[in-house]
């Protein structure tokens, strides 16, 4: 539960003035700032520094939180690091980095609580600003060597330098151990940064002294010797029981220990989100009495975002930002860094969280063909081409002023790792990010917005299944990639008639490409997508909109919902009745289907009398000897046999034959 504390929760009786750019000279006027006892004399500005200091200092109390659940994996990583590092004999540091809001501050925190009895001193800094790291440094030199004012008289003068110089020889000389903790270091590797801070400058190279940095930047564990330690999601155990410690709800009702569970994984068990989620839940009666209501209020991205944004009064001497704000730093300082990223970033939130592989993203082909588009028909003014319509394709999107290639998307890619937005899996050779932050980065953006990056990245999807491998895992790692941005677009494109013939027309080109793989559920999904935006566009008596109707229709009878199947099937061959006539192909076909879904539902005197209508259209139409004749003749004598032993029989949908009938529907139509 990472967090940057606010000045306002400061010692109260210590003022600071700061002067010049690099606040070169700062004066500290007041009462001491710290914890702990002095062994030594009181001397003035121009002595030596006290022989000893022991017990802790810190800018702010560092008070225990309400709850805290120990993360011992985690503390152990810690510890072990620390105390077998220890190579060159001299400053032994470790990062401990994840994404904001992990709970890096917390945990360490309690590293700190647990072994401070083994250190000599523990020094706790502020490193989320240089202001206010110079500033404890400061604080810290007048502290080791006594300089604190008596009331009244004249207040100590100091140079950020000379007080960075003090601290260290301070240190030189003396025997520890000693811990010091840089919280909140996330400017650390990037000296190009406006507010680059070169931590090491500030770090004392002397046996028997730990150093521990936090910071949200996954790059700056590599800057020292001993491995780093990534705080991630919580554990499902830890974070439920971080819940019910600030909720207060009870532990041994096994209906609210569930819904806790099904909270905690909608947060992605995040430390910070749990807790200011259980702390909402535990100051709302209402939710108190029902904690199932409190899912579908988050749920819904108005109210979630408000959530997340909250910022608890309660808690606000442990966390000065909500989720929300952690984040959007952390955004802003990609976009400082990498523009590209920042909106790359976005585009992430329209595809699926996990799996995030780089052939996704296909740099070869600069512009989209619209060949296949011509020749399906459509207006030359609804070709979505990168020329035609620049801003809409995600290309240009992502990089307005140049040609985006393999590396820049991996440059990309780089960035946002190391903000800890996304991970790298080795296992799966992609990347993943967090499903909070997933959310988050959809819900941030306004309806436009949402409109404008959903329309951009189905055009990326349409590309990668185009550029998609043929082989059964490589399609398959597309599904969870389409049915989200699905849904996203369906989400954006509501009630606002933003759906073209264009848009349909690719989204058919994803139905098919999910019929091949029998993603019947998903297929169902884009059907009704197509059927219901074919009737606002094209009229509900256009043949495309009655093909929509009779291929969803196909559909929900392969799903069992025989039912909603038939009905929809009546529709369709009422229409294909008044439109093209009793002797149309596509008429009988229509029976014929309608036919096979009442023997599939057991009506079978119906099912009966259909495909009796059926066979005496094809034989007058194709002849006895037509395939579609024979086929006819065979169901109508296996529906007869079935309905004369209906009583024995075991109705097995016949799916097998309807596969054929559909192959021979599309040659008929050919």
């Amino acid at each position: 539960m990472d967090s940057t504390r606010r000045d306002s929760s400061r010692l109260s009786d210590t003022a600071i003035r700061q002067e010049g750019s690099r606040f070169g000279a700062t004066h500290v006027t007041g009462g001491s700032l710290f914890q702990g006892n002095f062994v030594g004399l009181t001397i003035n500005s121009t002595a030596s520094a006290r022989p000893e200091y022991a017990g802790q200092f810190s800018h702010a109390t560092l008070a225990p939180v309400k709850a805290f659940v120990e993360r011992d994996i985690l503390h152990d990583q810690i510890r072990t690091r620390l105390n077998n590092h220890g190579a060159n004999g001299g400053t032994r540091t470790i990062v401990v980095w994840g994404l904001g809001g992990a709970g890096k501050t917390q945990l360490v925190l309690d590293y700190v609580r647990r072994h401070r009895p083994e250190y000599r001193a523990t020094f706790w800094l502020e490193a989320g600003r240089k202001e206010s790291l110079e500033r404890d440094f400061v604080h810290l030199y007048h502290t080791l060597f006594g300089l604190h004012a008596a009331a009244g008289a004249e207040a100590a003068t100091v140079s950020v330098e000379d007080a960075v110089t003090g601290v260290k020889s301070w240190f030189s000389g003396r025997q520890g151990p000693w811990l010091i903790v840089f919280d909140g270091a996330d400017a650390i590797d990037d000296s190009e940064a406006s507010n680059f801070i070169n931590i090491s400058h500030f770090i004392p190279n002397v046996a028997s002294l730990h150093v521990i940095i936090t910071s949200r930047s996954s790059t700056a564990a590599d800057m020292t010797e001993v491995k780093g330690v990534q705080v991630g999601e919580m554990e499902e155990a830890q974070a439920a029981e971080l819940f019910h410690q600030y909720s207060g709800l009870p532990r041994e009702v096994v209906e609210i220990a569930d819904e806790v569970r099904a909270i905690t994984k909608e947060l992605g068990h995040l430390a910070l989100a749990v807790t200011l989620a259980a702390t909402y839940v535990g100051s709302t009666p209402r939710l108190q009495s029902d904690i199932k209501a409190y899912l579908p209020e988050y749920r819904r991205r108005r109210r979630r975002r408000e959530l997340l944004r909250r910022k608890p009064e309660s808690l606000l001497h442990q966390y000065d930002e909500s989720v929300l704000t952690t984040w959007e730093t952390s955004y802003q300082a990609v976009a400082d860094r990498c523009p590209e990223a920042a909106v790359l970033m976005t585009i992430l939130s329209f595809l699926s969280f996990d799996d995030i592989f780089l052939a996704l993203f296909n740099t070869d082909d600069q512009s989209r063909d619209s060949r296949d588009r011509v020749e399906a028909g459509v207006e030359s003014t609804e070709n979505y081409t990168v020329e035609d319509e620049a801003g809409t394709s995600w290309r240009h999107i992502v990089s307005p002023e140049r040609i985006l290639d393999v590396y820049k998307i991996e440059e990309c890619f780089a960035v946002l790792q190391r903000y800890s937005f996304v991970r790298w899996k080795a296992d799966q050779q992609s990347y993943a990010m967090h499903e909070l932050v997933h959310a988050w980065g959809h819900d941030r953006l306004d309806e436009e917005e949402q409109w404008k990056f959903s329309q951009a990245t189905f055009g990326l999807v349409v590309e990668a299944v185009g550029n998609c491998e043929s082989t059964p895992g490589e399609k398959l790692r597309m599904v969870p990639h389409m049915m989200t941005n699905f849904a996203a677009l369906t989400s954006a494109s509501s009630g606002k008639g933003r759906v073209t013939k264009y848009l349909l027309y690719e989204v058919e080109r994803l139905r098919e490409f999910l019929d091949d793989l029998g993603r019947w559920g998903e297929v169902g999904v884009i059907k009704r997508f197509i059927l219901t935006w074919s009737r606002q566009i094209l009229g509900d008596e256009h043949p495309d909109t009655i093909g929509a109707m009779n291929n969803l229709a196909a559909t929900l009878g392969d799903q069992g919902e025989l039912d909603e199947a038939v009905k929809m099937m009546k529709e369709v061959l009422k229409k294909q009745r008044r439109i093209l006539g009793d002797e149309h192909p596509d008429t009988i076909l229509a029976i014929n289907n309608l036919a096979a879904t009442l023997r599939d539902k057991g009506e079978l005197d119906e099912a009966v009398k259909m495909m009796k209508e059926v066979l005496e259209k094809w034989r007058q139409i194709l002849g006895d000897e037509h395939l579609y004749t024979k086929t006819a003749t065979q169901k109508l004598a296996r529906l007869i046999h079935l309905q004369k032993y209906r009583d024995r029989a075991i109705l097995i949908p016949n799916r097998k034959l309807d596969r054929l009938e559909q192959l021979l529907q599309v040659k008929w139509r050919k």
